[in-house]
């Protein structure tokens, strides 16, 4: 797996925690579970961001996005 893929499986486990927490707080508890992907989402994108051979700066990540998305869509 190239660095592009995991840097966008990351960010979309960060946004799926998004609801998550947005739920907890509204029923008024901890929001652990939001906790737990955040962190994970967060480990997996840094992960790919030391991996990235050139280095990767914030303004490439819509390019990554969109490698992704054209290799998964035909």
């Amino acid at each position: 797996m190239d660095n592009d893929l995991i840097l966008v499986a990351g960010l979309v486990v960060l946004m799926l925690a998004i609801p998550s927490a947005v739920s907890a707080f509204a029923d008024r508890r901890p929001p652990w579970t939001a906790l737990v992907v955040i962190i994970l989402g967060a480990g997996v994108v840094a992960f790919a961001w030391q991996g990235h051979p050139a280095g990767m700066t914030l303004a490439e990540v819509p390019q990554a996005i969109f490698r992704v998305l054209a290799r998964v869509i035909p």
